[in-house]
């Protein structure tokens, strides 16, 4: 999968996950456990390919995905498990690591979107190159 097919795929496991997220007015589940169950392994397949591919390039960036997304399941827990009341400091906290984590996300498409276009740059300084002749 090239670069450009990672962030599209990036892309579709955002939009499916914002679509099997939908609830009723009583906070239940409207989409079908198979859409909850394909976005959520199609979302951590997307985290570790893209972590993957980024750690030599641009490790501040992976460093902020991953630990934006450990955060916020996190904080899902806690509130899974407290029940808070809205307007909370968990909440708070959530809503920030919400905003936080769609950042990063953000940037790593970004960032895998460019990198096709500087490794194609590079790849074609290197072989332009008068030192990349082989020698016999």
């Amino acid at each position: 999968m090239k670069n450009k097919a990672l962030a599209i795929f990036g892309i579709v496991t955002y939009i499916l996950s914002v679509l099997s997220s939908a609830e009723n007015s009583e906070g239940n589940y409207i989409a079908p456990i198979a859409l909850i169950a394909i976005s959520g392994i199609a979302t951590v397949v997307f985290y570790v390919i893209a972590a993957i591919r980024l750690w030599k390039i641009h490790k501040i960036a992976v460093i902020l995905f991953i630990t934006s997304l450990f955060i916020y399941v996190l904080l899902l827990i806690i509130q899974g498990i407290t029940s808070p009341s809205y307007g909370s400091s968990t909440i708070i906290l959530l809503n920030i690591t919400k905003v936080i984590k769609l950042v990063a996300f953000i940037w790593v498409i970004v960032l895998l979107w460019k990198t096709t276009r500087q490794l194609e740059k590079m790849r074609k300084k290197v072989l332009s190159s008068p030192n990349s002749t082989s020698r016999n």
